[in-house]
């Protein structure tokens, strides 16, 4: 996300961040997948479409807001 995102309850700049996920050992990046999970018995089937996503966090109240937006 390039552009810049103001809190709604401070209105100062927001930081860009990311929240990683741990998975089989190793921490991954969050991805958002639209419509339901196809679940199989060795886990989470990938989905088409996925997307990463984007973490915002206010500097002054802590709040954080997440984006996920095509590439």
């Amino acid at each position: 996300m390039t552009d810049s995102v103001e809190c709604l309850r401070c209105h100062v700049p927001m930081e860009t961040g990311f929240i990683a996920d741990r998975t089989y050992g190793k921490w991954v990046e969050e991805k958002w997948s639209p419509g339901e999970p196809q679940l199989h018995w060795w886990g989470l089937e990938k989905s088409e479409g996925a997307m990463p996503v984007i973490t915002l966090r206010c500097p002054r109240c802590g709040v954080l807001e997440s984006y996920a937006r095509p590439a």
